[in-house]
């Protein structure tokens, strides 16, 4: 039965990089109605975040925007600029500040869903709890999802006041999807209903053809360069391993440490642009270190890796046991040097189709139906 979805995101429609909320969009909306909710940006981004659609953020353009997609269509809402609130330390201060915000966006929301006919729906809220629980009389719908995929209070941008926020959040949603095992036992004290959707991968990107032998000496890394990065590791690995190229792409988000001089840092990239780089590596890397946040991600990258065959080595961060026959996790950064050179010295025709295999088993469109299946 083809339902309506409205999903109130934090993540942004226009950002380059691989997001698993849009990519559930895309795959949702060949069944069903689905109209995004964009990320609410704040007037600091209308100067300084330069994919920030800022005609429709000021109101020059349309608010909604109809986008095709994979063989479908995405409505998506832009809402007013609002205030940025994050930096605000005290509780009660940054409370104020969110239903400010809250009751500024939900004006538009309101008035563009009855534009749109939108009256009768399914409201998921993706991983925006501030948002959520200061939105309640704007929505109407007929269930409400909330879409978990990290541990809220080990994020930067929301670790002071995000945490508290979706303790008072869960409860009011008629359930919780995860994309984690270790997430949803986290969440499920609070919530009505806990259930475990992973990330996928995009297999029109990042099969076959592209699955090619790579051209030379290279290891490589893609995704944020940011906190989660175990930068003692990786100087370890490359100060092992001269002949190799350590080549790193996604954006920067951290201060970077002195490395050896065979790391290099090469920037973003957007999502079709990936697979020419992954290509030329020896072997994908997950270097991350172990703590709080990291122990709830499913990490996206891995099945990317594997789509395209390459031997996969990652640090023992969270539970990837599911993939302990495609991978290699390591507990040490010894092991962690040996797992590479294993991999690339091992690597075989078997091998790789053995990984491309499993990552067809992982498609974002598997992954929606079963997200369809969970709502």
């Amino acid at each position: 039965m083809k339902k309506t979805i409205v999903c109130h995101s934090f993540p942004a429609w226009d950002t380059p990089y691989v997001k698993s909320t849009i990519e559930l969009l895309k795959q949702l909306s060949k069944d069903h109605r689905v109209v995004m909710i964009d990320y609410h940006y704040t007037i600091k981004d209308l100067f300084f975040n330069k994919f920030a659609p800022i005609k429709q953020i000021l109101g020059m353009k349309q608010r909604v925007r109809l986008i095709q997609t994979e063989g479908a269509w995405i409505e998506v809402i832009s809402t007013p600029p609002v205030l940025p609130i994050n930096w605000i330390k005290n509780p009660k201060l940054f409370g104020l500040a969110a239903k400010f915000n809250s009751w500024l966006v939900g004006k538009t929301i309101t008035k563009q869903l009855e534009k749109l006919g939108v009256f009768k729906y399914t409201l998921i809220n993706a991983f925006n709890p501030v948002f959520g629980l200061h939105s309640l009389k704007t929505f109407n719908p007929q269930k409400s999802i909330y879409y978990c995929y990290d541990e809220i209070s080990g994020t930067e941008w929301s670790g002071k006041h995000g945490a508290a926020y979706e303790q008072k959040f869960m409860p009011l949603v008629d359930e919780v999807i995860c994309t984690s095992t270790k997430l949803q036992q986290n969440k499920a004290a609070r919530a009505k209903r806990v259930k475990f959707v992973p990330n996928g991968v995009n297999l029109d990107i990042f099969l076959a053809p592209h699955n090619e032998k790579s051209n030379g000496h290279t290891i490589g890394y893609i995704g944020a360069i940011d906190s989660r990065i175990d930068f003692d590791l990786i100087d370890y690995c490359a100060s092992n391993l001269p002949e190799y190229v350590f080549e790193f792409y996604g954006p920067i988000k951290t201060a970077l440490p002195q490395l050896p001089k065979n790391v290099k840092f090469l920037g973003a990239l957007n999502q079709s642009s990936l697979p020419e780089k992954i290509q030329n590596f020896e072997a994908g890397l997950i270097p991350f270190v172990k703590n709080k946040l990291t122990e709830a991600i499913y990490p996206l990258k891995i099945n990317e890796y594997l789509a395209m065959g390459k031997p996969v080595v990652a640090s023992n961060f969270s539970d990837l046991s599911d993939f302990s026959k495609v991978a290699e996790i390591v507990d040490s950064k010894e092991e962690f040097l040996k797992a590479i050179k294993k991999s690339i010295k091992y690597n075989s025709r078997i091998k790789t189709q053995k990984r491309i295999d499993f990552a067809k088993q992982n498609s974002w469109e598997k992954r929606a139906k079963e997200f369809a299946k969970a709502i």
